[in-house]
């Protein structure tokens, strides 16, 4: 898999990196994924470029997605449902993205975003996991379910019952 590029302030092209990050933050331990890029040293204050020595800098993007990731080890922290679990479950289940999202009442492509991009709240979080974990729970959902048609609510419930 190729690496992400990224242009240094000398537009050349330059490997986005990738790296584990321990933070604890209000007594909880999170373990996330930050990116960042490599780039010559600059003095803040005279502006001078350091070209004998390399620091970290982000770009917009990865500012953005290091704190959705840092977000996201939080929530799920603190009990929030992992991407990778709902993953497993709806392989597991052969049950589509967008068919949970409707089941529990989120838009279509809600659990499609969160496996992307993880967790954004931690109710939703919460809700996932209790429902993941509790098929009787879900059932009774894919029942009430009015976005799924009768075949498939059949389908389903056929899923978990096996």
């Amino acid at each position: 898999m190729v690496g992400k590029k990224v242009l240094t302030r000398e537009n050349m092209p330059t490997d986005e990196l990738e790296r584990t990050v321990k933070k604890v933050i209000k007594g909880v331990e999170l373990i996330y994924g930050e990116f960042y890029y490599l780039d010559y040293e600059v003095n803040e204050e005279t502006g001078m470029v350091n070209k004998n020595k390399l620091v970290e800098y982000y770009t917009k993007d990865q500012t953005t997605r290091n704190i959705k990731a840092l977000k996201s080890a939080y929530l799920i922290a603190k009990g929030a449902v992992t991407p990778i679990v709902i993953i497993n479950f709806r392989e597991k289940y052969k049950i589509a993205a967008s068919a949970l999202s409707l089941i529990l009442g989120f838009s279509k492509n809600t659990i499609s975003n969160i496996e992307k991009e993880g967790v954004t709240s931690l109710p939703s979080g919460r809700f996932i996991k209790v429902c993941i974990n509790n098929t009787a729970l879900l059932s009774e959902y894919i029942k009430t379910c009015s976005s799924l048609e009768v075949q498939k609510k059949n389908e389903l419930l056929e899923k978990l019952t096996t």
